[in-house]
């Protein structure tokens, strides 16, 4: 049995076929119809014996605005309030046809009206989806259009829009929208609108995004939502001033943008975060990202740092923006697709410098080795404009990060000069994992404690930890860790 698919939540692998038949934008599922008239036979009933000869607007997308173009699409609809009828196209998979094609006989034999193939696509986090159309054949009545302008009350001659999603193993790799009618301002008219409105009303704008395909995921999309991080200022342990000057650098500009653009000023920017690994350059932007809630964030890492160029595509139309690029030393070498390209980095920087002065766009990029970028920045001067290393933390710091990560433990501190002294050298990783296993120490003292039972944690367990991480045992995970391959030992 069919059934019309809805918007919201849903399983994880669906496809819904259903023949849909509208009257002034109110959608009414119903099952799928016996055989009917050939496409070419609907179409040109539809628009008339010429219609294979009106002209054809097309336009296209990325896979990951499919479902943007449907919420378009469906809102252009429903704002003309035109009937139209949707209908699916069997045999469409792995063919490379357009709407001109669907007039001529030799393509509709192997094509048929049909139930209308639906594909369920990421719209929110939390494993949020909408059902979008597939494969479906809209044939549209005379618009109401009230608000382009036209008094005159003449009725509007009918269109035929075909509407396909991406099919990765197919020859179509894009989302398409081709729109005939015998009014060809008229169709460009509509395409223009529902690429307006598929930005207008982008499922995107305001989420954290990150590019990069789920090998099992249930959609055939690289852009994915993720959760927005909630962290507090107390949770970042940077050395003093240090903070300050990334806030008033990224928040302040946000803050105050239109101030800024008042007396002329740009707002476009780029921070550099260096510093050895572990020292906390990802959690600072994960503090950022919880600054800016009205922000897209958009991020970049390990595979998909290739898709440089769709990420600020996505930032420039969704802006206030930020981009994040970690670990952005591994794209200095890499090469863009193609035997004359250049590195991804050079492509990143063109990136950065192509944004209009008011574009509303914050890259942040993050590495470990600012020696493999030096070179290229002070060749592209002006494209990140502060620069901060994140040094190890002090002794003061590594104090702050024993209270940070004692979580619920009732951990003792007092007199535990002489272990933060040993820890010179080391990061917030190592100390994190320092306090998880004092904790499993201190639980071999008591007999299967309950876990809403006060777990204590004493200097001596704290030691006992370090003597354990700081033997030879564990070089290499000291090194994972990002401590000295040697600590200081221990007065003891």
């Amino acid at each position: 049995m069919h059934s019309q698919p809805m918007p919201g939540r849903g399983p994880s692998r669906r496809t819904t076929t259903y023949v849909q038949t509208v009257s002034g934008g109110a959608p009414q599922g119903m099952p799928a119809a016996g055989a009917g008239p050939s496409i070419s036979d609907a179409l040109l009933a539809h628009l008339g014996p010429e219609g294979g000869l009106l002209p054809v607007i097309s336009s296209a997308w990325p896979p990951y605005e499919h479902v943007n173009v449907q919420v378009a699409l469906d809102r252009w609809l429903a704002r003309h309030g035109a009937p139209f009828t949707l209908s699916g196209l069997t045999g469409f998979r792995h063919r490379s046809f357009g709407l001109p094609d669907l007039f001529q006989t030799e393509t509709s034999m192997h094509m048929t009206l049909g139930g209308v193939p639906m594909s369920d696509q990421p719209s929110g986090p939390g494993e949020q989806t909408r059902s979008c159309v597939q494969c479906g054949l809209y044939l549209v009545e005379g618009l109401a259009a009230p608000d382009d302008g036209d008094q005159s009350g003449d009725p509007k001659p009918p269109m035929a829009l075909l509407l396909r999603g991406s099919d990765q193993r197919g020859p179509q790799h894009d989302v398409s929208l081709e729109i005939t009618c015998a009014d060809r301002a008229m169709a460009r008219k509509a395409v223009a609108e529902i690429r307006r409105l598929a930005v207008e009303l982008s499922v995107y704008r305001g989420h954290v995004l990150e590019f990069g395909g789920e090998m099992f995921g249930p959609h055939q999309t690289l852009l994915n939502f993720r959760d927005r991080p909630a962290m507090q200022r107390t949770e970042l342990i940077l050395p003093p001033g240090m903070l300050e000057g990334i806030e008033e650098q990224i928040l302040g500009v946000n803050q105050h943008r239109a101030t800024l653009l008042a007396h002329g000023q740009h707002l476009k920017r780029g921070v550099l975060l260096f510093g050895p690994p572990g020292t906390g350059k990802t959690h600072t932007v994960r503090y950022l990202m919880s600054r800016l809630p009205e922000s897209t964030v958009v991020v970049l890492t390990g595979n998909a740092l290739g898709m440089i160029k769709q990420a600020c595509e996505v930032a420039r139309a969704l802006e206030p923006a930020l981009v994040v690029v970690e670990d952005v030393d591994l794209i200095a070498q890499d090469r863009a697709m193609g035997p004359h390209a250049n590195p991804l980095l050079f492509q990143l920087l063109n990136e950065m410098d192509g944004l209009d002065d008011d574009a509303d766009v914050t890259f942040v990029l993050t590495t470990n080795r600012v020696d493999v970028l030096e070179p290229a920045l002070a060749m592209r001067p002006g494209r990140v404009d502060h620069a901060v290393e994140v040094p190890l933390p002090d002794s003061d710091g590594r104090r702050r990060l024993l209270e940070l990560y004692r979580g619920g433990l009732d951990l003792d501190l007092s007199g535990a000069e002489g272990l933060i002294e040993r820890m010179e050298g080391v990061t917030a990783s190592f100390v994190k994992e320092l306090i998880r296993r004092a904790a499993l120490i201190a639980m071999k003292d008591k007999a299967a404690p309950s876990p809403k039972a006060p777990l204590s944690v004493s200097l001596a367990h704290l030691d006992e930890a370090l003597e354990i991480l700081a033997g030879a045992r564990h070089q290499l995970t000291r090194r994972l860790l990002g401590a000295p391959d040697q600590l200081q030992e221990g007065s003891g």
